[in-house]
């Protein structure tokens, strides 16, 4: 027997279409499974097939398929959505569209002769020749071809569809080149919540979106999710404290994590061997806006917890290290959001680490 995509291609080339569709791959392991064996369900398949086809390009392309719409109307309304229209004989496109529908039809109407389970059958009814059933295959593999011309060169609803990303490269580019984007983080909410406002061209609103960030991992990275999931603790404690506003902040205990996890520390009186830096420091967050000496309602200070959260978190030989300013810079972040600075938090805590970095000669003579 002739492999079905020899004879047929369009099938697969429809299943292909679509990453992410599994419904359409069922169905066409489905036709394949009973195309091997000449089984009795091949109108059945096909019919189905070619339905799911235009339903999902009908969806594809924010239009909508009427309630319990017949073989023909969904081909219709596909190949409307593809911009095929039927014009009533204005155009001569128009006789070769209904003559695609009528084959449409003729299938529906083959499937309700033929079909296995279509309004019951009598148990001596011929079965479909195999003649017929490569017509068949023939007929249905026809419109699919017309679909899927149609639907090359064509941008779908980006708003509907399913395509990959890298589909989009031309739009992807576009954006990546004229949109800027900002982060912070909204402590207070629970859970925290990540505000990303994206600035478009002047005279254009901001673009704003609140959203987890295991939300954020799990669409855009899925690997990265798991491993955040690995690494992150299954229950953690919680403190309060009370930042200067008075607001009571809800900070995770970092004694229930593992002895590599960032450290923060709220300090009123430091002592240890970043002593040194203080003058420095203080100097940074008056240019930065904020007070060194501002305390929270638990008594400590600003510039001092900092130098004791540098304090836990810089190792001799190793602060310069990515993985270290990384966990140098969430722990400050945590830091400046003991005493209310949550707005500025981000930007704040990596400004701080880029400070580090300048003044990493003393750190070496103080460590």
């Amino acid at each position: 027997m002739v492999d079905l995509d020899q004879i047929a291609p369009n099938y697969r080339r429809a299943a292909e279409c679509w990453h992410d569709a599994g419904t359409l791959k069922h169905h066409y392991e489905a036709l394949r499974g009973v195309y091997a064996t000449a089984g009795y369900g091949l109108v059945d398949h096909v019919k189905s097939f070619i339905e799911c086809v235009c339903l999902t390009t009908i969806n594809e392309f924010g239009s909508r398929a009427s309630k319990k719409p017949s073989m023909g109307e969904l081909l219709t309304g596909a190949l409307q959505a593809l911009g095929l229209q039927n014009s009533r004989g204005a155009s001569k496109l128009d006789s070769v569209l209904s003559g695609f529908n009528k084959l449409a039809e003729a299938i529906s109407d083959m499937r309700n002769v033929h079909g296995p389970v279509a309004h019951g059958k009598d148990g001596f009814i011929d079965v479909l020749a195999s003649d017929h059933a490569r017509a068949f295959l023939h007929a249905g593999d026809a419109i699919l071809s017309v679909l899927l011309n149609a639907r090359e060169g064509k941008h779908p609803d980006l708003k509907a569809t399913r395509e990959r990303y890298e589909a989009f490269e031309r739009f992807n580019a576009q954006i990546d080149r004229a949109i800027l984007v900002d982060a912070e983080i909204d402590s207070e909410s629970d859970p925290p919540m990540y505000l990303l406002t994206f600035a478009p061209q002047e005279g254009y609103e901001p673009i704003e979106i609140r959203v987890e960030l295991s939300r954020l991992l799990f669409g855009v990275d899925r690997e990265a999710y798991v491993e955040a999931l690995k690494s992150s603790p299954s229950e953690a404690k919680a403190e309060s404290v009370i930042s200067s506003s008075g607001v009571v902040l809800q900070i995770p205990s970092f004694a229930t994590l593992r002895e590599n996890d960032p450290t923060f520390v709220l300090s009123s009186t430091y002592a240890g061997r970043m002593s040194g830096l203080r003058p420095a420091l203080g100097e940074f967050l008056r240019s930065e806006g904020a007070d060194p000496e501002e305390t929270n309602g638990a008594g400590a200070i600003l510039v001092d917890s900092i130098l004791a959260t540098m304090d836990e978190n810089i190792h001799v030989d190793q602060w310069k290290s990515s993985t270290l300013q990384a966990r140098l810079r969430v722990a400050c972040r945590r830091v400046l959001f003991g005493f209310g600075l949550n707005r500025d938090a981000s930007a704040l805590a990596a400004r701080l680490v880029w400070w580090v970095e300048i003044k990493g000669r003393q750190f070496g003579d103080v460590a």
